[in-house]
């Protein structure tokens, strides 16, 4: 026997909606669907937060309480939402069926009879027959899942001899996506009457359906990005980046960071640092982690190689000096192994004759405790965690990362058991502390100074899916995407042209030097200050740009107070006057400046900042934009996918930025709304599923 509810179904509503109340959602409507026979058999809880995000819950009596979620439908389908009012009433009326169930109230409340199945997706799954051989008129939402559901309502009560008329929403005047509450809520003198006299679609066709509209373009889910001024570029490489993108025909971002981030490399991370603050102890070393994002041939894998050439042939003096020095620990080592096969044929001798020998004198006669020199290194490709830290003993300066593709590396670091692999990437960002590794294999190494830049492409799908991560959890939310500063998401150029000519091999020679200069660069020939709170030499800001810092941060820091920015737009932002003081010592020393980083400097490194906030927001933009860029991707994958396709079969797939149930779901609802698909409710043994059929 059932227990009599204690709990009323209003308090129900509010409990199983209490994590959507926590986060200021408001409820909006409780609606109760019943049987035949007036028995209630589950109710759906609406809220609503004030930033227009909606959230449904049905609930249902199990007997003893009331627990989340719907009852199982019967063979037929589940009711209609006021089935005792539909078979109670004049079966001359016309039944109007709406989307929702607050459309439906508020067409009962001018005296209408109304009706819904609650959703757009649950046509198929639902019971019709209680309008058999009725005069029914549809109401659809004002949008493309609105139309569909017309669509697929209309199917199914013209096989129950239903006479079905659809109201023409596009003479409305309503708001995309808007509905019959909204229309209500502008006309509030409105009756029954000027609703029936509302004017009816054009929707017979031949083939007795609802007619399907047109495909629209699909919105750029992509910000609009600035133009790079080449203006923010140091002297020495302004002309050899324009040269290089010019004869490659790609935006000028894309040799424009792969220099900036190669001078950082160059003049080296544990070299030199600036000091951002006049008496507080704010240290920021040249350590840059770029990214240029483009489609495959976009021609960003040779854009990055100017900039690479240069940073292999910079280590070109030191790797002179040890070859030279390598020459001479090998001659050495020589010597002293042919001292120490003399002391033992002397040491066998005397044994021999019997005379004395002294053990300590003969050791020391062959003794050999020359360390071998270690090979200069600045670029690496693809190196362990463990061999990263013996390079960096090796080279304290610091090392530059190249990868052509940086999608795999950053994929690695998503799997298990790397947490610890993270943890260093997010070490070498700062290049400060020391950092130990313990491995049973290598045993402990100690690092004393982590410090790593980053340089690679990214294609945009890959993008797409690891800034998704990011911005919604698991191993990629921890901010390592967030020092991915220099990362540029370029339009391509509208043209292209052939080019075949010489490079101006002058401002190679100009670049070239300006990299040599800052490898070879003595703090002290700089004016640079030690402290003892800071582990390398550093300049300070002149007072002009100290000046311009201070007023800059300040408006940079109260507009991310203000709480206007989602949290991992803010956490991006916030490393930004890290950048700019990282930026402005690059420039100050690429154009041979000396003693304290100047204004000049400090304001081209603003309008760096200024330009890669631009890209953020268009890097991130896939994790926000409600599935456009994944329908774009969609869109173009339209002939791998039959008629009768369904999500599932979509990331079954694992094509890149489509791998996941959720984005597929945003993906298909995004082609839906715009036309491109066309819902197809189905019928199973279990609960209704949805298939696609691609848009005429």
């Amino acid at each position: 026997m059932n227990a009599i509810p204690v709990e009323t179904p209003h308090a129900a509503a509010r409990r199983i909606l209490g994590h959507f109340l926590a986060e200021g959602y408001l409820p909006t409507g409780l609606h109760e669907y019943r049987d035949a026979q007036g028995n209630q058999v589950f109710w759906r809880a609406r809220c609503k937060h004030p930033d227009g995000r909606k959230e449904i819950r049905p609930f249902r009596w199990n007997g003893t309480r009331y627990v989340p979620g719907e009852p199982p439908a019967p063979p037929e389908g589940k009711v209609l939402y006021q089935l005792p009012e539909l078979l109670a009433a004049n079966v001359e009326a016309i039944v109007y069926v709406a989307e929702g169930e607050a459309c439906a109230d508020a067409l009962t409340a001018l005296d209408l009879l109304a009706t819904t199945s609650g959703s757009s997706s649950s046509a198929g799954g639902t019971d019709w027959t209680p309008l058999r051989g009725r005069r029914v008129r549809l109401w659809p939402d004002n949008d493309a899942s609105g139309r569909k559901y017309a669509v697929d309502v209309a199917e199914r009560l013209r096989a129950l001899g239903c006479a079905v008329e659809c109201i023409d929403v596009d003479t409305l005047g309503l708001p995309e996506k808007g509905d019959c509450v909204d229309w209500l809520a502008a006309r509030p003198d409105a009756d029954a009457v000027a609703v029936n006299a509302l004017p009816l679609a054009e929707t017979a066709h031949a083939g007795g359906s609802v007619q399907h509209f047109a495909p629209a373009p699909l919105p750029d889910p992509l910000p609009a990005v600035p133009v790079f001024n080449p203006a923010l570029l140091p002297d020495c490489i302004r002309t050899w980046c324009t040269d290089a993108a010019d004869s490659l025909q790609v935006p000028l971002d894309f040799t424009a960071v792969p220099a900036m981030v190669g001078l950082a490399a160059a003049l080296g991370g544990r070299h030199l640092a600036v000091r951002l603050r006049r008496h507080g102890h704010w240290y920021e070393r040249p350590i840059l982690w770029g990214c240029v994002i483009g489609r495959p041939s976009s021609g960003k894998s040779p854009a990055l190689s100017p900039a690479r050439r240069l940073l292999e042939s910079v280590t070109g003096p030191e790797s002179d000096e040890y070859e030279r020095a390598r020459k001479m620990h090998e001659g050495k080592a020589i010597l002293a192994d042919a001292r120490k096969a003399q002391a033992k044929e002397e040491a066998r001798k005397a044994i021999k004759k019997g005379m004395p020998i002294d053990p300590e004198a003969l050791g020391e006669s062959a003794r050999f405790d020359d360390e071998a020199p270690t090979e200069p290194r600045l670029v690496v490709n693809d190196a362990t965690v463990e061999k990263l830290g013996e390079l960096l003993n090796e080279n304290p300066r610091g090392l530059i990362q190249f990868r052509d593709e940086l999608a795999g590396w950053l994929a690695s670091l998503d799997r298990e058991g790397r947490e610890q692999d993270r943890a260093f990437w997010l070490e070498c960002w700062n290049g400060t502390g020391p950092y130990t590794s313990d491995r049973i294999g290598r045993g402990t190494i100690r690092i004393e100074a982590c410090a790593v830049s980053i340089l690679g492409g990214m294609q945009p799908g890959k993008l797409a899916e690891y800034v998704r991560g990011a911005v919604r959890g698991g191993f990629s939310d921890d901010g390592l995407m967030q020092r991915f500063q220099l990362a540029v998401y370029p339009d391509l150029p509208a043209s292209w042209r052939y080019t075949d000519r010489p490079l101006d091999r002058e401002a190679e020679d100009r670049a070239r030097a300006a990299f040599n200069r800052l490898r070879a660069l003595n703090p002290a020939d700089v004016e640079a200050a030690t402290a003892d709170a800071c582990d390398v030499p550093f300049l300070r800001l002149s007072d002009d740009a100290q000046g311009l810092f201070v007023e800059w941060q300040t408006d940079l820091m109260q507009r991310l107070r203000a709480g206007d920015e989602p949290p991992f737009m803010e956490s991006h932002l916030a490393k930004y006057p890290a950048l700019a003081g990282r930026l402005a010592l690059v420039l100050h020393l690429a154009d041979n400046g000396t003693g304290a980083v100047s204004a000049d400097a400090m304001l081209k490194a603003f309008g760096w900042c200024e330009h890669l906030e631009r890209h953020a927001r268009r890097v991130y933009a896939p994790a926000t934009d409600n599935g456009l860029t994944a329908a774009h991707l969609l869109l173009r994958k339209r002939d791998s996918l039959p008629d009768g396709f369904t999500a599932r079969d979509v990331y079954r797939k694992c094509w890149a930025g489509l791998d996941d149930p959720d984005t597929v779901a945003e993906a298909l609802a995004a082609l839906a709304d715009h036309h491109h698909v066309i819902e197809l409710a189905q019928m199973t043994r279990g609960r209704p599923s949805v298939a696609y059929r691609w848009a005429a």
